[in-house]
């Protein structure tokens, strides 16, 4: 069986803080490449979105999976929680370069 990836939140800014914050004309500041700043990064790109639209939904929910990091105790668990938003940031960026 193939190992399963390690995932880490500097993976997550590295690869979806600029191209998230382009498509909703958002700038990424060096605050933005922490947990916490990029956390806030989200929250403010979902914001810029209408209230119905599925991709401010996997935002907010990247969000609440990103706070939810300071909850969990073992490593599986938050490899299992960093999945999650890779998943929900892979869609949302998705959509926001099909717009």
């Amino acid at each position: 069986m193939a190992a399963t990836k390690t995932r880490t939140v500097e993976q997550l800014v590295a690869e979806y803080a600029e191209p998230i914050a382009d498509a909703v004309g958002l700038d990424v500041d060096d605050d933005d490449r922490t947990q916490d700043g990029f956390t806030r990064l989200l929250s403010d790109a979902a914001d810029r979105l209408p209230a119905a639209d599925c991709t401010r939904e996997w935002l907010e929910e990247a969000v609440v999976a990103l706070g939810a990091l300071a909850y969990v105790d073992t490593d599986t668990a938050r490899q299992a929680v960093l999945r999650r938003v890779y998943g929900l940031l892979y869609e949302a960026k998705s959509d926001l370069e099909s717009c």
